[in-house]
C-alpha cells in the first residue's frame, strides 16, 4: 500500500466545479462513512481514495483489515491534504502497511519539463556544477516565479488579481472546513490572522511569545494553531542543526511558507515590488523560495536528505544545511542580489572549517546572470536558476 498527503491534494476543492460534481463528492463521503468495510473493498485495484481524513478511523481500520488479509503492494493509494500521521481525527499509522509521501506545489523543473537532480550532484559530482554557465533566468523572471508559486491552478490564471483571488478563497477553505474538521477548531478569520502574519516572518526563526504579542492570540493558542497550519501544509519548519560543534549554536526553527506564491499573494507583494532598489520582503521571499525548491527535490533525491539551518549566536549562519545519513554535508545560502562577494561565504567557510572532509561544498545562490564561479576550497557562487538546471548533462 502506498499512501500520500500533500497540499497539491487539495488542487480540486477550489474552483467552479459542478453542482454534479459536488454531489457526487457527498455521495462517496456518507457512504465511506456509513459503509467503511464495505467502501473500502469496493473497486479495481489499485484503489485511489481521495480527501481519506474525511472519513475518519473508520474507514483507515477497515483499509487496514483489507491489507492485513491479503498482502501485496500497491493495493491502495491514500490522498489527503492534511499530513496523514499529524491528522488529529486519525488515530489509525498504518504503520509497517504503507508509506507516506508529501506532495509539494509544482517544482520549476516540473512546471519546464526538466528532470532536476541539483542536491545528487552537489553531493556526488559538485565539481559538475562549475561547469553550468550563465544564467538562462532574466532577474525579474526571478521575482515573477516567486510570485506565481508552485500551485498548478493560479500559475495558469492570467493575472495577480485572479491569482490572489484564488489564493484568497484556498486559505479560506482550509480554515473553514479542512482545520475545522479535524480539529474542532471554529476560529478561520483568527487562523488566517496568523497566517498572513506568518508569511510576514517566513524565512525567520519562529518565537511563539513574540507571535503571540503581534497577533493577540495566546501562545498556546499561537503553537496550536501553527501546528495545525503545519498539518494542512502551509508552512514548514526547517530544524536548527548542530553536532554541538559550537555550544552557541541556536537551536530554533526556522518557519517557511509552504508556497512563495501564496506568501506573495498574503503581503500584498509583485515582481515589480521585489525588483524595487529597497523591497523588504525579497530577502525572505528568495530564501523562501530555495528552501522550498530543494525540499521538493530532497523528495526524490537518490540518497535520503535531511534539510536544517544553522546560526551561531551573533555570528556566523548558513540558511539551509542539508545533510545525507553518510554523514556528508552541503550547505547553501540564499542572496537575493546579483552580485556575490568573498564576505557571503563567511557562514559556509566556518562550517567547513569545523566539519572538515564531511563538508562536501558550500553554495552561494544568486539572482544575478553570471555563471558558475569558484571563491576557494569547497566554495562556489552559482545563479539561481541552477537549482532546476543542475543535471545529467552539466551543459543543460
Amino acid at each position: 500500500m502506498y499512501t500520500t498527503s500533500g497540499i497539491s491534494r487539495s488542487y480540486g476543492r477550489i474552483g467552479p466545479g459542478t453542482g454534479q460534481l459536488r454531489r457526487r463528492r457527498g455521495e462517496l463521503l456518507q457512504a465511506a462513512i456509513e459503509d467503511p468495510v464495505g467502501f473500502a473493498g469496493t473497486g479495481p485495484e489499485p484503489r485511489l481514495i481521495d480527501e481519506v481524513q474525511r472519513a475518519g478511523d473508520p474507514l483507515i481500520r477497515a483499509i487496514k483489515a483489507e491489507v492485513d488479509a491479503e498482502s501485496g503492494p500497491g493495493r491502495y493509494v491514500l490522498a489527503g491534504s492534511t499530513r496523514f500521521l499529524a491528522t488529529p481525527s486519525l488515530s489509525e499509522s498504518l504503520a509497517g502497511r504503507g508509506v507516506v509521501v508529501d506532495v509539494w506545489p509544482f517544482s520549476q523543473g516540473e512546471f519546464e519539463g526538466r528532470f532536476e537532480r541539483f542536491i545528487d550532484v552537489a553531493f556526488d559530482e559538485p565539481g559538475r556544477l562549475l561547469g553550468l554557465g550563465p544564467a538562462n533566468v532574466a532577474r525579474a523572471d526571478y521575482f515573477a516565479r516567486i510570485c506565481r508559486g508552485g500551485f498548478p491552478e493560479p500559475a495558469l490564471l492570467g493575472g495577480a488579481r485572479a491569482r490572489k483571488a484564488w489564493f484568497r478563497a484556498y486559505v479560506r477553505a482550509i480554515a473553514e472546513r479542512d482545520i475545522r474538521e479535524m480539529s474542532r477548531v471554529n476560529e478561520p478569520s483568527a487562523m488566517t490572522a496568523l497566517l498572513a502574519y506568518l508569511a510576514s516572518i517566513t524565512a525567520q526563526e519562529h518565537n511563539s511569545v513574540n507571535t503571540s504579542t503581534r497577533t493577540g492570540l495566546h501562545r498556546t493558542t499561537v503553537n496550536k494553531f501553527v501546528e495545525l497550519l503545519e498539518a494542512v501544509f502551509l508552512v514548514h519548519r526547517l530544524p536548527a542543526w548542530s553536532r554541538n560543534l559550537t555550544s552557541r549554536a541556536v537551536k530554533h526553527a526556522k518557519l517557511h511558507l509552504t508556497d512563495t506564491g501564496l506568501a506573495a499573494s498574503l503581503l500584498g507583494v509583485s515582481p515589480e515590488s521585489l525588483a524595487k532598489p529597497v523591497a523588504p520582503t525579497r530577502g525572505p521571499l528568495v530564501e523562501t523560495f530555495i528552501v522550498n525548491e530543494l525540499a521538493k527535490q530532497a523528495t526524490w533525491s537518490e540518497a535520503e536528505v535531511r534539510l536544517h539551518h544553522w546560526r551561531v549566536s551573533g555570528g556566523a549562519e548558513v540558511d539551509v544545511v542539508m545533510e545525507r545519513d553518510d554523514g556528508q554535508v552541503v550547505g547553501v545560502e540564499a542572496k537575493a542580489r546579483d552580485t556575490v562577494t568573498a564576505a557571503d561565504f563567511r557562514g559556509l567557510a566556518q562550517l567547513r572549517d569545523l566539519l572538515g572532509d564531511q563538508f562536501t561544498q558550500g553554495i552561494v545562490l544568486h539572482t544575478g546572470s553570471q555563471g558558475a564561479i569558484s571563491f576557494g576550497d569547497r566554495l562556489m557562487a552559482l545563479p539561481l536558476d541552477s537549482l532546476w538546471r543542475a543535471g545529467h548533462d552539466p551543459a543543460t
